[in-house]
């Protein structure tokens, strides 16, 4: 980019996707090309449990742990906090003082036998220990499940251990935020460094699982609820806690309905949803004028040909309702389960029918059905977009623990303005429609500095 006047270098880490468990499975080491899906199948597989940390929307395209470390992904996880690791393998430059670049890899893995403790007197390298081993395990050869080792880079965390405390303070304080560098260089490094390797925590799996759609008439109800239902303590939180307006119901029924029935039926992870996307992406790449809009037009016109993807409850709901929750619990030996629905119900009698409408769902298909629908609001947005021949922006920002209010925006009205959000840590997501006569790099510019001056 012009603004950028740094050297740039891209390199593929396709190839470094190897993935082998420590700690009798409480933790895996991933090299930096390991996606997500695969991951999450391999625990699943070999622990069955326990858990990986996260599935995102984009879980279907295998991004990497890598980048969900660089990032900061994993809004959705309320109870696991974002991707966060002190425990990784990665390179940084620096320049000496001659003023040379210098190559130099960090390794704050924390693994027996791939310390750098390990090879005094330069009889090795810890990174060729490592690629020894996940060479082995890539060959099918047997070996000896790997430990944490007992110095201070084996004790440091491999998750954010303390986000469930953080997120339930009902603060001025913003809880999560892309700028939260805390801890290892490799945390929210975003192409600073360049991981070679990580080691994350995996999760208990909860002994029992609920899923409910929760609808409310106005926005006050629905942040009462998150702060006396869901934040009330940070042993009682839900799995996850996702919200979305009417904006962004409508949108996602309208224009959504036919990715969501695929996510729904063969799973986020399938790898045929990603050879379905890498399609629409070959088709747009096209040389001609209309390739990369026509994949969104024939969605537009085909989604209402397929069914709604929510229960017929939870339709209803979300067409007699302006604000929804789609929201993720579990029992973990506790009790946390049962305190967390006797604080709803208590909310629920408190306030009536009129301002919260509560669905659970029945069996894992309902479940699938509201996550999927709520994986596909990005793409749903950009068909809509397309059909209706509107301008389309995004604003992502993230508002104090103690707040709720809707930034207002004045410089054009939106046609449509979806606001979605990771509830429990208050990190919103905006996609925001205008017609083609609007400059929406201003409209954009606007609500951002609204939000920095007086929300977030």
């Amino acid at each position: 980019r012009d603004e950028n006047h740094r050297p740039t270098v891209v390199i593929s880490m396709k190839k470094l996707d190897t993935i082998f468990p420590i700690d009798d499975g409480h933790r895996v080491v991933c090299l930096a090309g390991a996606g997500l899906a695969t991951l999450s199948n391999s625990v699943k597989e070999w622990f069955p449990d326990r858990e990986s940390h996260s599935i995102l929307g984009s879980t279907f395209l295998n991004p990497t742990t890598a980048a969900g470390v660089a990032f900061g992904s994993g809004g959705t996880q309320l109870r696991k906090g974002s991707a966060y690791t002190d425990r990784a393998m990665y390179i940084t430059v620096h320049q000496n003082k001659w003023g040379e670049n210098v190559v130099k890899v960090v390794n704050t893995l924390g693994v027996e036998g791939i310390e750098d403790e390990d090879f005094p007197n330069n009889c090795g390298k810890a990174i060729t220990a490592l690629d020894e081993y996940q060479h082995d395990v890539k060959q099918g050869f047997q070996r000896s499940m790997g430990k944490s080792s007992k110095s201070r880079h084996g004790k440091q965390n491999a998750s954010d251990r303390g986000y469930a405390e953080r997120v339930c303070k009902d603060t001025s304080e913003v809880s999560r935020y892309n700028a939260d560098t805390r801890g290892c260089d490799c945390n929210r490094s975003e192409g600073k460094v360049l991981i070679l390797a990580t080691v994350h925590d995996t999760f208990k799996k909860p002994d029992v699982s609920k899923t409910f759609w929760v609808s409310f008439s106005d926005l006050e109800t629905a942040l009462a609820f998150r702060r006396e239902v869901c934040l009330e303590n940070a042993t009682d939180l839900p799995v996850s806690l996702e919200y979305m307006d009417r904006d962004s119901f409508d949108i996602i029924d309208r224009s959504g309905r036919v990715m969501a029935n695929l996510i729904k039926f063969i799973g986020p992870t399938s790898a045929i949803v990603k050879q379905l996307w890498n399609i629409k992406l070959f088709i747009e790449g096209l040389p001609f004028d209309y390739a990369p809009l026509i994949c969104d037009k024939l969605l537009h016109v085909v989604n209402p040909v397929f069914p709604a993807v929510l229960p017929s409850d939870v339709m209803k709901n979300g067409k007699d309702m302006d604000h929804h929750i789609a929201m993720s619990t579990g029992e973990f030996g506790k009790g946390e389960l049962k305190r967390l629905l006797d604080r709803m119900q208590i909310f629920a009698s408190k306030h009536g029918k009129d301002k919260i409408a509560i669905h659970e769902c029945q069996n894992s298909s309902e479940e699938n059905s509201l996550n999927a629908f709520r994986f596909v609001a990005a793409t749903a947005f950009r068909t809509w977009c397309v059909g209706e021949g509107a301008q389309g922006i995004s604003v992502d920002y993230a508002l104090p623990s103690n707040a709720g209010d809707i930034p207002p925006v004045s410089t054009a009205t939106p046609l449509k303005r979806m606001r979605y959000s990771h509830f429990g840590c208050n990190v919103v997501h905006e996609d925001l429609a205008y017609g083609p006569e609007v400059d929406v790099h201003a409209a954009k510019m606007e609500l951002k500095k609204t939000v920095e001056h007086s929300f977030g």
